[in-house]
C-alpha cells in the first residue's frame, strides 16, 4: 500500500511538472541566458524586463532601453523607398534619419504622455528643422488614439511592418525612436520618450561620430 501511494505521488508530480509552462530567458539580442544572468542588476537605470506568455512558455526579455547596431544598406534603402516615395527627397551620404515610432495605444501611452509629446514637439520642431541633412519620419503600427498627438504631425503607417520588424520585434512600451546614418549605423530608444534638449544633442553627436 505504501509503495502504491508513493508511485501515485510520483505520477501526480510528473503530471504537474509536465503541465507547467517553461520559463525562458533571453537578452536584448534574443540569445538565451540563465536566470541568474537575467536577475542581475541593470547596468543602466532605465533598462527594464519584459515578460510574455506564449502557448507553452513564459518568455522573459532583459531589455536595454538604448541600443546601438547596424542595419544592411538594403534595409535602409527599403526605408527610403517606402516612406519617402511621395516626398521627392534627395539623399546624400551625410543624411541622418530620425524615425519616431508609435506602436498604438497601450497602457503606457496615456493622455498625459501624448499631450507632453505634442507640447515638446512644438517646442523643439524648429531646432530639429535646422539640423542639416536630418530627415524625420513619424511611423505608426496602429492609429488607435493617434489623434492625441495633435494634427501638426504627419504620421505614416508602418507598411509591411518594416520598422517594427527591423527595430521593434517585440512590443516595447510606448514605442520610441531610431536615429540612422547613411551607412546603416543606428541608435535607438525602446520605451517611453519625449522631445527634449538632450535628443537634439544626441542627434548632433551621432551625426559627427565616425563609424566603421
Amino acid at each position: 500500500m505504501r509503495i502504491t501511494i508513493t508511485i501515485l505521488l510520483i505520477c501526480f508530480y510528473n503530471l504537474i511538472s509536465f503541465g507547467q509552462k517553461k520559463e525562458l530567458y533571453v537578452n536584448d539580442n534574443f540569445e538565451y541566458i540563465s536566470k541568474t544572468e537575467f536577475d542581475k542588476k541593470f547596468e543602466q537605470p532605465l533598462d527594464y524586463n519584459l515578460r510574455f506568455e506564449l502557448d507553452s512558455t513564459y518568455l522573459n526579455v532583459k531589455v536595454s532601453r538604448y541600443k546601438k547596431g547596424k542595419i544592411e544598406l538594403t534595409v535602409l534603402d527599403s526605408i527610403k523607398n517606402v516612406f519617402y516615395i511621395n516626398k521627392d527627397e534627395e539623399f546624400s551620404n551625410n543624411d541622418i534619419f530620425l524615425i519616431n515610432y508609435y506602436p498604438g495605444n497601450d497602457k503606457c501611452s496615456t493622455d498625459g504622455y501624448k499631450s507632453n509629446f505634442k507640447s515638446k514637439y512644438n517646442q523643439y520642431r524648429r531646432k530639429l528643422d535646422k539640423i542639416e541633412n536630418l530627415k524625420q519620419l513619424f511611423v505608426y503600427k496602429s492609429d488607435d488614439e493617434l489623434n492625441g498627438f495633435g494634427n501638426k504631425i504627419e504620421w505614416q503607417p508602418d507598411i509591411n511592418s518594416l520598422i517594427e520588424k527591423t527595430f521593434y520585434p517585440i512590443p516595447y512600451p510606448c514605442g520610441g525612436y531610431v536615429i540612422i546614418d547613411s551607412k546603416g549605423n543606428f541608435i535607438s530608444e525602446r520605451g517611453e520618450y519625449c522631445y527634449w534638449k538632450g535628443l537634439i544633442t544626441e542627434i548632433k553627436t551621432f551625426a559627427n561620430t565616425v563609424y566603421n
